[in-house]
């Protein structure tokens, strides 16, 4: 998951003029350096390491995830990856999971990034 959300600063609404994104072309590059321009907070998912004991990658959710599901993930900063703004897993069966946030993620943001996760691919047939 990459991706970019409003930011919101004390003062603003967190409204953004998309006319103003959509004319620069080089509003969003790699490194995020353009999107404070616009107000866009730039985020990526954290990359798993690999756990030899285990043979597989993992993450470390601090006790808050207790299943293995390709739907845990974790949103950090793209240029601080131990600065960790969202963590959503499963926790038990197949419809439990948790949802951790802090600022500069609002509630709205961080369940709407979490649910949009949950989508399944739309079967056309």
């Amino acid at each position: 998951v990459d991706g970019v959300v409003p930011q919101m600063n004390g003062n603003q609404n967190g409204n953004i003029d998309e006319r103003q994104v959509q004319e620069n072309d080089n509003s969003i590059d790699d490194q995020g350096n353009l999107l404070n321009d616009f107000g866009l907070l730039p985020l990526q998912n954290r990359p798993p390491w690999w756990n030899v004991e285990l043979g597989a990658f993992v993450l470390n959710f601090g006790g808050r995830v207790s299943v293995a599901s390709v739907k845990n993930f974790q949103l950090c900063d793209r240029n601080d990856q131990d600065h960790i703004m969202l963590q959503f897993g499963r926790i038990q069966g197949r419809h439990s999971f948790t949802m951790d946030f802090q600022y500069p993620l609002t509630g709205v943001q961080a369940f709407a990034i979490a649910i949009s996760s949950l989508q399944s691919k739309i079967s056309l047939g």
